[in-house]
């Protein structure tokens, strides 16, 4: 599997509620500061988010929990890896991510993008094979720059699924993307899960 999006994912009623208690939130919506979006070795400028941990380490952190359970029912969640809203703020222009994955191992990966906005996660090429890419094995000795290779290669078919609301994106969360932040709203918002 590379990727599949299904449009208008979840019935009006379920998606109006879930924004009702994410968009619509008032302070008892807590969000946690992330200073980088992919990982530790993330140096693009302004790379920050904000992220309501639902559930992570075999503990669910929010009440979202519960009401993410119709969600899961859909996706088929046989193993529950981790659940997370994210929110990227408009900074004035758009940022693009260091590539990163999100597991090291096989699994599924979806994004339920929660409003329109001209952000994006960008996906590795769909031709991309991880298996036959030994660039990564550098038999001479030499570091090879992950991140710069990635951009260099594994991302040269711009292959963009834009935020939408009630937009759904599964992928493997062991191939390399990128997110993004908007420029034509104030916030980007997605529920990110990895599961079995």
């Amino acid at each position: 599997m590379k990727y599949n999006i299904t449009d208008n994912y979840l019935e009006e009623k379920y998606i109006a509620h879930l924004e009702n208690r994410i968009l619509r939130s008032g302070p008892e919506f807590q969000w946690l500061f992330q200073e980088q979006v992919a990982h530790g070795d993330d140096k693009v400028d302004g790379a920050f988010y904000f992220v309501h941990e639902v559930y992570n380490h075999y503990f669910h952190y929010s009440d979202m929990h519960n009401e993410l359970e119709y969600l899961y029912n859909m996706l088929d969640v046989r193993g529950l890896i981790r659940c997370r809203i994210i929110m990227y703020v408009n900074q004035g222009r758009q940022i693009i991510h260091a590539p990163h994955v999100d597991f090291g191992y096989k699994h599924k990966a979806a994004l339920l993008y929660m409003n329109d906005c001209n952000g994006y996660t960008l996906m590795a090429n769909s031709d991309w094979d991880a298996a036959n890419d030994h660039t990564f094995a550098d038999d001479k000795g030499q570091k090879v720059d992950v991140l710069e290779y990635m951009k260099d290669k594994i991302f040269t078919n711009e292959e963009k699924v834009m935020s939408k609301r009630n937009r759904l994106l599964i992928h493997d969360g062991s191939r390399p993307h990128c997110s993004t932040t908007c420029t034509d709203a104030k916030k980007r918002y997605l529920i990110a899960v990895n599961y079995f």
